[in-house]
C-alpha cells in the first residue's frame, strides 16, 4: 500500500482544488439529512446567548428593526 504524507498532499493540492471549485458554477451542496428538532433547540439557544453577550460586550448593537452595528476588533 502507498504511503501519503497528509501535510504535503493538502500543501500540494489544496489550492488546485479551491480553483476549480470558484470556477465551477455549482452552488454549494445542501445537508442531505435534515437536523432534527433536538440540534435546532440547541442551535438557537447556543446562537440567542450569544447575541446577548456580544450586547453586553458592546460589539453589536440593533439600530433598527432590520439594521445592525457590529465593532469589529483588529485581532
Amino acid at each position: 500500500m502507498r504511503k501519503y504524507n497528509l501535510r504535503e498532499y493538502l500543501k500540494q493540492n489544496t489550492p488546485i482544488f479551491a480553483i476549480k471549485r470558484a470556477e465551477s458554477n455549482r452552488p454549494r451542496t445542501l445537508r442531505r439529512k435534515p437536523r432534527p428538532p433536538q440540534e435546532w433547540e440547541v442551535f438557537l439557544l447556543l446562537t440567542r446567548t450569544r447575541w446577548e453577550k456580544w450586547e453586553k460586550e458592546g460589539k453589536i448593537k440593533k439600530l433598527g428593526k432590520r439594521k445592525y452595528r457590529i465593532t469589529l476588533q483588529p485581532s
